[in-house]
C-alpha cells in the first residue's frame, strides 16, 4: 500500500525516461534513509493508503517528537493512544502511530486540506515516471477555535521564498493585550514565525501555508487561521506545488474508502460530539444516528454490491480516533 521515496529522488520526479536509468541508481543509493519522503500510489482503484505501526518506546522522547519522527500529529498521536501519557510515554511501552489514511476524495488536481484531521493531501499531476495517481500527506496545524481557517476552494497565488512576516493589525493588538510589543516587520531567519517558504492562498485575509520557528504546533488548533507545516514538509511543497494550482479547504469528519474488497471507515471528533446511547431505540431518535450512517448509505448507494457490518460502523463513531476501521466488504 505504501512506497517510500527519497526526497531527493522526489524532487527528481519530472526526469525524463531517458534518465530513468540515472534516476534508477540514485534511487537504490538513497533508500537506505528509512525516514524519506512518504509517497502513496493508488492502487487496486484504492482510497485507503499507509498502515499503522505498533512500536515500542525504546528511549525517553516526548509526543511531539515522536509526531515529528514519524510525520504526523501531536494531536493524532494522543487520540489514538488515550492510556499513554500526554507528553512522555513510559519507556517499553507500546504506542499505535496512525499514519493509515483514507482519502478525502478518490481523484483530484491540487491540495486538499481536511480541518477535522488537520491534514493535507497534495494529488500529484502525471508525470512521464509515474503514470497512476500518487498523493502526498502531511500533517498541518490550523486556525484556533477563536481564528479559524476558511472553508472553501481557492488556489496558490504564489510562493515566497525566505518570506518577510508582516503581523497584522489584529494580531499586533492581540499581543498589545498580553504585554507584548510585536515589530511591525520580521525579517527572514530563524525567528520569523513563516519559516523559509510560503504560499500564498487566493482568498480574503492573507491567509498561507508556510513554515514556522516552533518545534511543535504540528497536529494541533494554534495558529491564527493559516495552515503551519513542519519546515521539511513545506519545502517539499514549495519545490512541487505551482502557482494556480488548485486548494480545497474541507470539513469532514468522517470517511469512506476501500482497499481491494474491503470498506474502510475513518472517524474524527466533531467539535460538537455527542456521546451517543447504546440503546438502540434512543440511539435512533437521535440526530446521532445520522453522523455514521448518512455517509456509509450515500456510498452502497453507488456501491451496493458491498455488505455493511453496522457494529463496526457505530463502535467506529463512538471512538472517533481517526484510525480506518473495516466496515464491509463485497463478496
Amino acid at each position: 500500500m505504501k512506497l517510500f521515496y527519497s526526497q531527493y529522488a522526489y524532487y527528481l520526479r519530472n526526469f525524463r525516461k531517458r534518465n530513468s536509468l540515472l534516476l534508477f541508481s540514485l534511487f537504490a543509493i538513497l533508500t537506505n534513509n528509512v525516514l524519506a519522503l512518504e509517497i502513496y500510489d493508488l492502487k487496486h482503484d484504492s482510497t485507503v493508503v499507509g498502515e499503522i505501526k505498533n512500536i515500542t518506546i525504546n528511549y525517553s522522547e516526548s509526543v511531539p517528537d515522536i509526531a515529528n519522527r514519524f510525520k504526523t500529529g501531536y494531536q493524532d498521536l494522543l487520540i489514538a493512544n488515550p492510556d499513554s501519557h500526554n507528553w512522555m510515554p513510559e519507556i517499553n511501552s507500546k504506542y499505535i502511530i496512525p499514519s493509515m489514511y483514507i482519502l478525502p476524495q478518490k481523484n483530484y488536481n491540487g491540495i486538499i486540506l481536511n480541518l477535522a484531521e488537520l491534514r493535507l493531501y497534495y494529488y500529484m499531476p502525471p508525470s512521464d515516471l509515474y503514470e497512476g495517481i500518487r498523493v502526498l500527506t502531511y500533517p498541518v496545524g490550523i486556525g484556533r477555535l477563536d481564528w479559524k481557517t476558511p472553508l472553501g476552494e481557492t488556489f496558490i497565488r504564489y510562493k515566497v521564498k525566505n518570506p518577510d512576516w508582516y503581523p497584522p493589525k489584529s494580531i499586533i493588538k492581540e499581543h498589545e493585550d498580553d504585554g507584548e510589543i510585536l515589530p511591525r516587520i520580521v525579517k527572514s531567519g530563524p525567528n520569523n514565525p513563516l519559516g523559509a517558504y510560503a504560499l500564498k492562498l487566493n482568498v480574503d485575509g492573507g491567509y498561507l501555508f508556510h513554515g514556522t520557528n516552533k518545534k511543535y504546533g504540528i497536529g494541533m488548533k494554534v495558529s491564527h487561521g493559516c495552515i503551519r507545516l513542519r519546515n521539511d514538509d513545506i519545502k517539499t511543497i514549495f519545490h512541487n506545488v505551482s502557482i494556480g494550482t488548485k486548494v480545497k479547504i474541507v470539513d469532514i469528519p468522517i470517511k469512506i474508502g476501500t482497499y481491494k474488497n474491503f470498506l474502510y471507515m475513518e472517524v474524527h471528533a466533531f467539535n460538537d460530539q455527542e456521546v451517543y446511547s447504546n440503546n438502540q431505540i434512543n440511539f435512533l431518535t437521535t440526530n446521532n444516528i445520522y453522523k455514521p450512517v448518512k455517509p456509509v448509505m450515500n456510498f452502497l448507494d453507488a456501491n451496493p454490491d458491498y455488505k455493511v457490518n453496522w457494529k463496526n460502523v457505530f463502535k467506529a463513531y463512538k471512538e472517533s480516533n481517526g484510525i480506518p476501521v473495516i466496515i464491509g466488504k463485497k463478496p
